[in-house]
Parts: structure tokens; C-alpha cells; sequence
């Protein structure tokens, strides 16, 4: 009975071999630096025996440890030029290679001593080469782990910025989302309005509020900053107005409560620009205060266009305890009002001109006959046209509210 054969998975010894010989001389072993390190050494002892060879009458045992040492040392050249010619792809490629010619010529003159070689020993200066040969694998080596090391470096932080992108695109739509779509249905009046960030999220916001006794508030507003802080200042403030809107008839007093609260809960000492108006859309009454924001334009019926003017008091977040003075402004059927931030104004071209009131007013004047949506499309698409190339500096806030007769 004959006994089964064991096939083995073991690969052919040649390939083990050619494969422990480049994980040595290639770089791909862990003990290939040490490697390298011990042939670097041993080439500098060679060049300090080949001085020490020029010294005259050396004692017997002298040149005895130099023989010896000669021997070591062209014994590791050979062994390591052998391992070389293995691990070679292209054997021939790398024998007739400038560094392999080096590596023959480094060792060839010790073998070739049994002949008349004596001028073919000058040839172990050659071997001041093979520091260079060593030093360019080294230098290799570690440029090729150091490139590793910043590409894992750089997927890593690509990775990092995506998901910080894509948390910033999810809080950018929660922004816009809080911010009101569409005016409340109210007879008598109509608005648009339009929140445009400079950065992914925005410190500007406006707000439309339905009030308890009928009434609308109407707020425009403007954090100081841009970027993730000014949006969560925004969203506390805009809270704060909100819930204080509810319990304050004057949007005065309205604006002095809240502005008490948000210097209680600002540790960053941000501050917001507030105009708060409140709407009476069956007598077309506009009662409001400001807290320094710029006035809001209306656009008369005739053509006119005028500043809500009227004192205004302090930015709110800055000092508890301030007043806010209430003003009140009679519309006419078919006026306009139009509230902004000063990412509308202060919008710069490429030659650092801002876009100024006056441009804004010739806009309001030229598309103010129409709706709402159309008089804040005609001012955005206006203001970026002046902008052209240049970065948007602002956030860049329009609301537009049409008085029409019932």
C-alpha cells in the first residue's frame, strides 16, 4: 500500500532566498536600515584602513589586524553585492549599472591580488562612492516612508474636512430653514425676503412674527462676525426677540428686554444690530425702534424714496439697562419698505468701490412698481452684478413689504 504523497504550499527556495535578499538590500525588511547602517560602517572602517596602509614601517601585527579587517570587510562587500544580483529583476541591468560597477570595483582588487593588481588597488576609493550609494538609499527610503506618511496624513484630514463640510451644510440648511419662507397672510400687505450668507453659515437674519393681537413683527438684524459664531449668536437672539415679542405691545420696550437677556448669555461679546418693527396691516401703521441698524428705505407711491429716521438707541449684547425710543410712520397704499443689512451697501467690486445707499435707492425707484419678490430679485441680482469677481465680504439680507388698499 503505497503511502500519499503531502503536496506542499510552501514557494520554491529560490524565491524565498531572492525574497530575504530584497527585504534586506530593497528596503522592504524591517532589518534593512540596520543593514544598510552596518555597511556604512564598515565602509568607513575600510577607508580608515586603506590610510592607515599609507603609513610606513608598520608593526607586524599592524598590518596583520588590517589584513584581517581587509578580509571582514571585503567579505560583507561580497555578500551584500551577491544579494543585490539576486534580488535583481534584471540581473545583467543592475551587474553593468553604474553603483553595481562600483560594488565589483570595490571588492575587485582584493580578489585580484594573486596576479600583478598592485595599481588596481587604488581602485578601494571607489568605495568612498558607495557612501553616497548608501546615503542615496537611505535619503529614498525615507522620503518614500515620509510620503506615505503625509498621504495617510492628508486622507486623514480630507476625511476630517468632508464630514466638518457636510456637519456645516446640515447647520447652513437648519439656519435657513428657521428663517420664515413666506410673510404671513395678512390683507393689505405683502413681502418677500432673502438671506444670503458669505461664509456657509450667516450671522444676518430676518424674521416675520405673528403677534397675539393680530398684529405683525417684522424684524431685520445683523450679528457682528460671520461664521459658526456669529449663527449661533444669531439663533439666540433671534430666540430671545421672539419670545420677548410676544409679551411687549412697544417694540421699544420689546428691544430693551431683549437686549437685557443677551447680556447675560454672551461670554464671546458679539453684539447684533436690531431694527424691530410692528405692523397694523389694517390701518398701515408702522410702529418701530432701532437698535443701530440701518433705517429702512420706503418707496413712496410718487416715486419718493425716504429713511425711516427717528433716534434709535444702542447695538443690543453691548450694556444692559439701555432705552430703545418708539417711532411710528403712516404708509400710503402702494408704498414699499424695504429692509436690508449693510452686506448690501457695503458690498465691494474688484476696485474696492462699495455699492452704496444711492445705488440702492436707483434700484428701488427703477423695479418698485412691482411685487415684493421682484423688487428683492432686481436689488440681489444688482448688487451681484456690481460685485462681479470680488468675494461677497457680508451676508446679504433683503426683506421687501408692499401697503396696498383693500
Amino acid at each position: 500500500m503505497s503511502t500519499p504523497v503531502e503536496s506542499s504550499a510552501q514557494p520554491p527556495e529560490g524565491g524565498g532566498i531572492k525574497k530575504l535578499a530584497a527585504g534586506l538590500v530593497q528596503g522592504e525588511s524591517p532589518y534593512a536600515r540596520r543593514f544598510d547602517n552596518f555597511i556604512l560602517v564598515l565602509i568607513i572602517v575600510s577607508l580608515f584602513s586603506v590610510g592607515l596602509e599609507a603609513i610606513p614601517h608598520l608593526p607586524a601585527w599592524a598590518v596583520t589586524a588590517l589584513k584581517f579587517e581587509e578580509l571582514v570587510v571585503v567579505a560583507a562587500f561580497a555578500l551584500e553585492y551577491l544579494l543585490r544580483i539576486i534580488a535583481a529583476d534584471n540581473k545583467l541591468a543592475f551587474i553593468f549599472s553604474f553603483y553595481g560597477l562600483v560594488d565589483l570595483l570595490a571588492i575587485a582588487p582584493y580578489f585580484l591580488t594573486g596576479l600583478d593588481t598592485r595599481f588596481l588597488r587604488v581602485l578601494r576609493i571607489l568605495r568612498v562612492l558607495r557612501i553616497l550609494k548608501v546615503q542615496r538609499r537611505v535619503l529614498e527610503n525615507t522620503v518614500a516612508e515620509r510620503t506615505r506618511e503625509l498621504a495617510h496624513r492628508n486622507a486623514a484630514l480630507e476625511h476630517a474636512q468632508a464630514q466638518i463640510k457636510n456637519e456645516l451644510d446640515v447647520a447652513r440648511a437648519l439656519q435657513i430653514a428657521i428663517l420664515p419662507s413666506a410673510f404671513p397672510a395678512r390683507g393689505g400687505f405683502s413681502g418677500s425676503a432673502r438671506m444670503t450668507p458669505a461664509t456657509t453659515m450667516g450671522g444676518d437674519f430676518y424674521d416675520f412674527i405673528e403677534l397675539p393681537d393680530g398684529r405683525i413683527g417684522i424684524v431685520m438684524a445683523d450679528v457682528s462676525g460671520k461664521g459658526v459664531p456669529a449663527a449661533f449668536f444669531m439663533a439666540v437672539s433671534r430666540t430671545s426677540l421672539r419670545e420677548q415679542a410676544a409679551h411687549h405691545h412697544s417694540p421699544g420696550a420689546c428691544l430693551a428686554r431683549t437686549n437685557d437677556l443677551l447680556c447675560t448669555q454672551n461670554p464671546m461679546e458679539l453684539f447684533v444690530t436690531v431694527f424691530y418693527g410692528i405692523l397694523d396691516h389694517e390701518r398701515g401703521v408702522l410702529s418701530y425702534a432701532n437698535g443701530g441698524h440701518n433705517p429702512p428705505l420706503v418707496a413712496r407711491a410718487d416715486g419718493s424714496v425716504e429713511a425711516l429716521d427717528g433716534q434709535g438707541g444702542l447695538v443690543l449684547g453691548v450694556m444692559p439697562g439701555m432705552s430703545y425710543p418708539d417711532h411710528t410712520v403712516q404708509l400710503q397704499p402702494d408704498d414699499r419698505l424695504v429692509l436690508y443689512t449693510d452686506g448690501v451697501t457695503e458690498a465691494f467690486n474688484s476696485a474696492d468701490e462699495a455699492y452704496g445707499v444711492d445705488r440702492l435707492i436707483s434700484e428701488i425707484r427703477a423695479h418698485g412698481a412691482g411685487s415684493p419678490e421682484a423688487l428683492v430679485e432686481k436689488i440681489h441680482s444688482s448688487v451681484n452684478d456690481f460685485a462681479g469677481i470680488a468675494p461677497q465680504s457680508d451676508d446679504i439680507t433683503l426683506t421687501a413689504l408692499k401697503w396696498g388698499s383693500k
